[in-house]
């Protein structure tokens, strides 16, 4: 009997802690439901070395390799910008094009003394309180004899400012007679002297890639631009590329 009280004393107090326990449970558990619900979850650990990014997180490919030795003049197409290109007033997919001067063959592809190469900007960036601008091109159509807006990379591998502009560029040999556009490949072949303004201290009859003349306080990075595109950037409030500018090109090696 003695055992039977003892027993019958002690069990209230074993049911009073197991209704105190389970109701921990049971908040426990409400408090994780009400988080998921709502849409919180526990803090990620951290990702383990080498782990990959998550699917929706856009990863840029690797630009391939760019033009990084000196160039061959007669391996350049050179093209005049007619009009204005001003960062200040170009957004991003803003579709613009250049006009070759000299005709030039490639394989699968014949360009005539005013073809057009088209391009597109993927950046722009301009303000009037700051001193840093940047427009960022890429150009991948020309216009080929018999086969209008073709498919063609390009590389921009140089830029010459206005006439007015320049400085240095081709002082043996005028550029441009009677109204005439320029063409840095006649210039170069009309004289003996070696024309080192677009390539300095390089071999003569080459163009240095990234090679800027005419635009002080411009710097021209070839890859510098988003997906690989050519970036050209300014110590002054917009990047300007006036009537007169040229741009020089080589085509992309597949």
């Amino acid at each position: 009997m003695l055992l039977v009280r003892r027993f019958c004393a002690q069990t209230p107090v074993m049911l009073s802690f197991s209704r105190a326990a389970a109701s921990v449970l049971a908040f426990a558990a409400l408090t994780v439901f009400s988080l998921h619900a709502g849409g919180q979850s526990p803090a990620a650990s951290p990702a383990a070395p080498g782990a990959q990014p998550p699917a929706n997180q856009a990863v840029q490919a690797p630009c391939p390799p760019g033009p990084d030795m000196d160039i061959p003049i007669t391996s350049t197409i050179e093209a005049k910008v007619s009009g204005t290109l001003d960062s200040a007033h170009l957004k991003p997919g803003k579709q613009i094009w250049v006009n070759v001067v000299d005709g030039l063959v490639f394989p699968g592809c014949t360009l005539n003394a005013g073809a057009a190469l088209y391009g597109h900007v993927t950046a722009a960036a301009s303000e009037k309180n700051t001193d840093s601008s940047e427009l960022s091109l890429v150009f991948d159509h020309a216009d080929c004899e018999g086969h209008g807006k073709k498919a063609m990379p390009l590389w921009l591998i140089g830029i010459l400012g206005p006439q007015d502009q320049q400085s240095k560029a081709h002082d043996a040999v005028p550029l441009g007679l009677h109204g005439q556009a320029r063409s840095i490949s006649a210039a170069v072949a009309a004289t003996s002297n070696v024309d080192d303004s677009l390539n300095p201290g390089g071999p003569p009859k080459t163009v240095h890639p990234g090679i800027v003349i005419g635009l002080p306080g411009s710097k021209l990075e070839i890859q510098g631009g988003p997906g690989c595109s050519t970036r050209i950037s300014s110590t002054r409030s917009s990047v300007q590329l006036f009537t007169g500018s040229e741009l020089i090109f080589v085509v992309q090696s597949k």
